[in-house]
């Protein structure tokens, strides 16, 4: 079984636990202001905790594990909220999607399952400004390898 993570990871960790730190500290502003009777500033502030807090501690709690694990078996992909998984055999195809924006484009490897559809591996997508990703691209023709293999 070989994974793959993404360098993401190293940023959404530290990016998440700042955050709760944040929601932390805020929370005692929050306490401190709703003892001085001032309800609205704690109502308002309670509002941007309870935000802060709930994405810090899924970016805390799920970046470790971002990524995909492939082998003859199948794949299994985790993401921001959720994981899934497919046997080889409800695979159709692996390919590059290419998703275009204003400032920049990004190659989303991409499962097309045999039953139809597209399921996007947005967690491996790679960034560029008009380029292909090579990174995305090596990933696809292994996973597109793996594939063929256990057919």
């Amino acid at each position: 079984m070989r994974k793959r993570r993404t360098a993401w990871s190293l940023v959404y960790f530290p990016m998440g636990a700042v955050l709760l730190l944040l929601a932390v500290v805020m929370a005692a502003g929050v306490v401190a202001a709703a003892g001085e009777g001032r309800s609205a500033v704690a109502a308002m502030g309670l509002a941007l905790v309870l935000v802060m807090g709930a994405v810090g501690a899924v970016l805390t709690v799920r970046a470790p594990v971002f990524g995909i694990s492939y082998g003859p078996a199948g794949v299994t992909y985790s993401g921001l909220l959720r994981a899934r998984s497919y046997a080889w055999a409800d695979i159709r195809e692996v390919r590059v999607a290419v998703q275009t924006g204003r400032a920049y484009s990004s190659d989303v490897p991409e499962l097309v399952p045999a039953a139809g559809g597209t399921d996007q591996l947005h967690m491996l997508a790679g960034h560029g400004s008009g380029r292909t990703d090579k990174r995305v691209e090596r990933l696809v023709v292994e996973l597109e390898a793996a594939r063929t293999a256990a057919s």
